[in-house]
């Protein structure tokens, strides 16, 4: 388990407290407790001095690159060992140097499977300024070259699921929508995901908390009135974290600032600690 203390994509503060949030919240202990064993390397150390400004076309800039950049070392130290990596970002934009170091690690074997309310994949331009955690996707997709180095991914090895519309413009990424969701049996559409990547890919997962709605995470940094239900969300991730190919779970955008009484990280510790424990239980009966 591993901090990513870092607000760099976002506009205002707070998703740079959740590693020490959630660790306050007990999350090493109820992981234990419930017979995982559990090493907590700390927090990312990030740069002294990370710029901050809402100048176009990206907030921040150039501190989102100087964060995927230290990313991109250090991350594939992470995901590349036989252990489970719990990632505890910071915002959104932080799939950026973990995907960039995933795809290094594994080439295209590297898929990627995005738990998020929305399609991150905003375009940077010239007449306003947006924050690099809507633009996560597009940093991947489209701005190979000019805003990063070329990472090698590609859209097919993509599935986005939970977001509240489909886009309209996708990238060619796959998107199973929060309706498409609900239209049936959840874990039917997990398993259909599942079925399309190869038997031999590594996949990383990146959670953003704000698929679930206001009601079961106020504290997510842009809550919603629409999103799942603390429930289908837990059932959702331990479906897809179950899957043995699966190296690695990045959480993102929670709002500790957003958490006046520690309840809301107590509910991601909780939801985070069942994934975990249903997937070491899953692969223990695999092996008798």
């Amino acid at each position: 388990m591993v901090g990513i203390p870092h607000f760099a994509g976002a506009f205002v503060s707070g998703t740079e407290l959740a590693p020490d949030a959630l660790r306050k919240a007990g999350l090493v202990e109820k992981m234990q407790g419930l017979g995982l064993e559990v090493q907590d390397t700390g927090n990312l150390k990030l740069p002294d001095y990370l710029p901050r400004h809402n100048i176009p076309p990206v907030r921040n800039w150039p501190a989102p690159r100087m964060l995927w950049d230290l990313l991109t070392e250090e991350a594939r130290s992470w995901l590349k060992g036989e252990d489970f990596a719990l990632l505890l970002g910071g915002d959104c934009s932080t799939i950026v140097g973990t995907a960039a170091a995933f795809s290094q690690l594994y080439g295209e074997k590297a898929y990627l499977l995005v738990i998020d309310g929305h399609f991150d994949a905003v375009r940077p331009t010239a007449t306003r300024c947006i924050g690099a955690a809507g633009m996560g996707l597009w940093f991947l997709l489209q701005g190979r070259d000019m805003w990063i180095a070329d990472t090698g991914w590609t859209a097919e090895r993509m599935t986005v699921i939970g977001c509240q519309e489909q886009p309209v413009q996708n990238y060619g990424v796959e998107i199973v929508t929060l309706a498409q969701l609900r239209s049936g049996d959840l874990l039917d559409w997990v398993r259909i995901v599942l079925e399309k990547i190869p038997a031999d890919a590594k996949l990383l997962v990146h959670f953003d908390v704000d698929v679930m709605d206001e009601e079961a995470m106020a504290a997510a940094y842009a809550p919603s009135k629409v999103g799942l239900s603390l429930a289908e969300a837990e059932r959702l991730v331990t479906a897809v974290v179950q899957d043995r190919r699966v190296v690695g779970l990045e959480v993102t955008e929670f709002s500790a600032l957003r958490d006046t009484t520690g309840e809301q990280a107590e509910r991601l510790v909780h939801l985070l600690a069942n994934v975990l424990s249903t997937r070491a239980r899953a692969a223990s009966s695999d092996t008798l």
